[in-house]
């Protein structure tokens, strides 16, 4: 049977309105969409204040990107430990035949380890400029094509140096 918009419904949409409770979480609260919530708050002459939650969202942004910058400065700690380890002594430690442990240091690890260290260190690496790419958003991408241009007229003035008019065939 389909739940109705009781009585009891309207003076707690009042209750939590005035409590300063954003909308969202008032229909989490009472167990109705969010379109629910907006009819009846509308009908019942209730405002959610929008400046409020655009400042709570700017807010969280702001707030999510020190998180970001935050992993990314940990993911490149990560990946230049991880390099070091890649370049220093290793402590190698295997048995012997008669099953005694044996443990030896040796200027830098086996190659299978140093392998293991870089795709560590690439795997953070490349994380910390995913993270990076997230605050870079139509500046980077501004960025990005600046720089694509101003390579690709390096490279046809070059063309024109090292093969005279042949560059002007492709693009210039």
């Amino acid at each position: 049977m389909a739940r109705t918009f009781s009585a009891e419904d309207e003076e707690q949409l009042r209750q939590l309105h005035s409590d300063g409770l954003p909308r969202n979480e008032i229909a989490r609260q009472m167990g109705w969409s969010l379109g629910t919530i907006s009819n009846h708050a509308r009908r019942l002459g209730l405002d959610f204040d929008r400046e409020a939650v655009r400042a709570a969202t700017d807010a969280r942004q702001v707030d999510l990107k020190d998180r970001r910058q935050r992993l990314q400065e940990q993911l490149l700690d990560l990946a230049e430990h991880t390099m070091e380890r890649a370049r220093s002594r290793y402590l190698l430690t295997g048995f012997r035949q008669t099953g005694e442990l044996e443990a030896e240091f040796v200027p830098e690890p086996p190659a299978k380890e140093t392998k293991d260290f870089t795709l560590a260190a690439s795997s953070a690496i490349t994380s910390a400029l995913k993270l990076a790419q997230v605050d870079a958003g139509d500046e980077g991408r501004e960025n990005a094509q600046g720089l694509l241009r101003t390579l690709g007229e390096a490279m046809t003035a070059a063309a024109r140096e090292l093969g005279g008019d042949d560059a002007d065939e492709y693009g210039s």
